[in-house]
């Protein structure tokens, strides 16, 4: 007698796509979203002025230094950037942003340091 093992290729074909499609469980944090808090205005580039307040910022993808800035919940876009890389000989240990003086007295937005990351994104307010 011939045994057929035709129910079992459903049953690994189950399995292929369970593990292959399992997470790894670490820290993937390709994005680099970083929530910060401000209590001023402060100019970040399109001319926007954000209010006394938290948002988020993070990186769109890893081939071309592009960053989005947003509220909070993320379900509001400030600003979507194209930033300059900058190399960082000591990387901070956390999130460092830094600001420069704008001529109607406000703070502008220059560059956003991720913790560990050997670059710095910097900002252009276009003036």
């Amino acid at each position: 007698m011939k045994r057929t093992f035709s129910y079992l290729i459903p049953a690994f074909t189950l399995m292929a796509a369970m593990f292959g499609f399992q997470s790894k469980a670490m820290a993937d944090d390709w994005d680099l979203k970083t929530t910060f808090s401000i209590n001023q205005p402060i100019l970040i580039p399109g001319h926007v002025v954000l209010p006394t307040g938290s948002y988020v910022i993070k990186r769109l993808n890893t081939t071309a230094p592009v960053v989005q800035i947003l509220n909070e919940s993320e379900t509001k876009v400030y600003a979507t950037v194209l930033t300059n890389l900058d190399f960082v000989n000591n990387p901070p240990d956390k999130p460092v942003f830094t600001f420069q003086e704008m001529p109607e007295g406000i703070q502008a937005l220059k560059s956003w340091y991720y913790p560990g990351r050997e670059t710095a994104y910097e900002f252009t307010t276009g003036k």
